[in-house]
């Protein structure tokens, strides 16, 4: 929620050049898997409700969650400013789909990058179904969603999943190096050469697209292979899915 208050603050701002990174050795190591978790498996007793109207609220939650999560991705794509992501260390599930909502990225040589979303039982979801195969390829990025598959400094940048590497210790300098080249151009022309580069990216997102991967998110999370693996994961253990779950929707018995 707050990386979505400050993209409203920053699009209103004077600035030129925004740069993202991480806090620490990381850039970001995924969403909190707890709040995944927890309302997935809370008992309806523990909200006072039953039955359906329990069901409700636990997917109203997700569905909350889920909402703002996406909606601080697109909001970053579509800031007028130009973004550069410093990278840092280690970029994995909402991590990588932050760097990749970003126009530039600069990574250090210890980075990387993963979405791990379907072998934790969830799906990948936000920027990486649709901005993966613009930057690196369907079959490479189909690799990544699939199979969790880590991709390290050097293999990143030959798949152009990043613009530049360095050593760590150099990475916010060259980070502010591009973003102070850029932000000594006319504004005009850098505002709307941003404009062009997004509108054809955008040319395959619609709001039926952004509701369609909503929607499967949510269903996902009803499905108890679901909590099963975030909490195998959590736990560090092998998690036990079982074949032909069904998946549940709110209101509605399973089929």
């Amino acid at each position: 929620m707050e990386l979505d208050q400050v993209m409203d603050e920053i699009r209103h701002s004077g600035v030129r050049v925004v740069i993202i990174t991480g806090k620490g050795s990381n850039f970001c190591a995924g969403g909190d898997l707890q709040v995944e978790t927890i309302p997935m498996e809370r008992p309806e007793d523990d909200w006072g409700l039953k039955g359906e109207y329990g069901e409700i609220v636990t997917w109203w939650m997700n569905d909350y969650f889920h909402l703002i999560s996406q909606r601080a991705c697109i909001k970053l794509e579509n800031l007028p400013q130009p973004v550069i992501a410093a990278v840092n260390g280690i970029a994995v599930g909402v991590g990588l789909e932050l760097a990749i909502s970003c126009d530039l990225r600069i990574a250090t040589t210890k980075v990387r990058f993963a979405e791990l979303a379907v072998p934790a039982g969830f799906m990948s979801e936000w920027s990486a179904p649709r901005v993966l195969p613009q930057l690196i390829g369907q079959t490479r990025a189909s690799e990544m969603i699939l199979t969790g598959r880590m991709v390290y400094a050097e293999e990143a940048l030959s798949w152009g999943l990043v613009n530049k590497i360095v050593e760590p210790e150099a990475l916010m300098d060259e980070a502010m190096k591009m973003a102070g080249a850029m932000a000594s151009y006319p504004n005009v022309g850098l505002k709307y050469a941003k404009e062009t580069l997004r509108l054809y990216q955008h040319l395959n997102r619609s709001e039926e697209n952004t509701r369609v991967e909503l929607e499967r998110v949510l269903e996902i999370t009803r499905n108890k292979d679901c909590a099963e693996g975030l909490n195998a994961f959590l736990s560090k253990r092998a998690p036990m899915y079982h074949p032909n779950n069904p998946v549940r929707r709110p209101g509605k018995e399973a089929k």
